[in-house]
């Protein structure tokens, strides 16, 4: 499970070289295992300028943490690798939203960075407990009354969601960390209760943040899509929404003791052309009674705003545990939850590879 860069392969590579009696390679030295002069060691000869360079390379191949790994929104620090190579994560998430309940959601991840600039992920949601709101029972027409149907939510299990599929160029230029993500959302959902598109769609995300100090960072986002449901795959909400809007959000980002990261968003996703909402609840969008999953079309109906505050608190370099709030003002929906990301590749420590 564990990736083999690990200190314990290395520390057994090495002791395997030592004990084959293999020379030490130029520039170090090394004690005998019957050699009394010192512990069995090896040390490497180098000046403060190589070190400086080291950490200085190991510096750009990392590149900001914030805007590489965080700002196509599909989890904590450590989902899209840091450093080039491949990464897989599963997410657990219970959330609770004001217009359908409770649902849980899992989330397996996939992703890979090719280099500092380019990286790419895949991830879809797998609702394993959610409540759609639609007929839980139906009395026959009889010769004297008309059919009647009884509406309430029902608990369904084991339905998927959309694909979400991103590709992500980032840039560090002087003044400021920039973030361009591009995600299609793939038509795996299960459109019929309300969880999918029943289409492609896709959104593009410009991402800015200036850090100031260790522990500030201002951030603003820029984007436009069909579909504002892939803006932030944090919190699920309970419509989808497929039409032209612009996205705009703006926030900020604390780094807390302990590795522990905070933010706080304001966002506005303004429609530009006629918008198709699905819901599964009745009152999934402001003003909308909807009896069953039912379809919506007007151009004001997609319109959002509010703002989102996220948690993430490190509990192991392969755990974290998140906490999200989301508040839209618009449509009256308060969305909280909780989760558990499960990184394969936990995130390097930079320093800790140069010695």
């Amino acid at each position: 499970m564990f990736s083999f860069r690990t200190p314990f392969f290395l520390a057994a590579m090495a002791t395997g070289v030592v004990a084959c009696g293999a020379q030490a390679p130029p520039g170090t030295t090394a004690t005998s295992p019957g050699s009394t002069d010192a512990p069995l060691t090896a040390h490497v000869d180098t000046t403060p300028l190589q070190a400086a360079e080291s950490l200085r390379v190991l510096d750009e191949e990392a590149g900001s943490t914030t805007a590489s790994a965080t700002t196509n929104d599909a989890g904590p620090v450590g989902i899209v690798p840091i450093t080039p190579g491949f990464n897989a994560s599963i997410g657990t998430t219970s959330q609770h939203d004001s217009a359908s309940g409770w649902s849980s959601i899992l989330t397996p991840n996939l992703a890979y960075r090719f280099n500092r600039h380019f990286s790419a992920n895949v991830g879809v949601p797998v609702y394993t407990y959610i409540n759609i709101y639609g007929i839980i029972s139906r009395v026959p027409a009889t010769r004297t009354a008309a059919e009647v149907d009884t509406y309430g939510f029902r608990t369904h299990k084991f339905l998927l969601g959309d694909t979400d599929l991103a590709g992500a160029f980032e840039a560090h230029p002087a003044f400021f960390d920039y973030n361009v993500t591009t995600t299609l959302g793939l038509p795996t959902g299960d459109d019929d209760n309300g969880l999918g598109a029943g289409q492609v769609t896709y959104n593009i995300n410009n991402h800015f943040e200036k850090p100031i100090g260790s522990y500030f960072t201002p951030d603003l986002e820029l984007g436009i899509g069909d579909s504002p449901n892939l803006d932030d795959t944090r919190v699920r909400k309970s419509y989808i929404d497929v039409g032209t809007n612009a996205h705009f959000q703006l926030g900020v980002n604390l780094q807390l003791p302990f590795n522990i990261s905070f933010s706080s968003d304001a966002y506005e996703d303004l429609p530009l052309s006629t918008q198709t909402v699905t819901s599964t609840t009745t009152n999934g969008k402001k003003g909308k009674q909807l009896k069953v999953v039912t379809t919506t079309s007007s151009k004001s109906v997609g319109e959002d705003n509010g703002f989102i505050n996220t948690l993430d608190i490190p509990l192991s370099r392969h755990v974290t545990l998140s906490g999200f709030y989301n508040r839209s003002l618009r449509n009256k929906i308060d969305t909280g939850g909780f989760s558990l990301t499960f990184l394969l590749r936990a995130p390097p420590r930079g320093r800790e590879l140069v010695h």
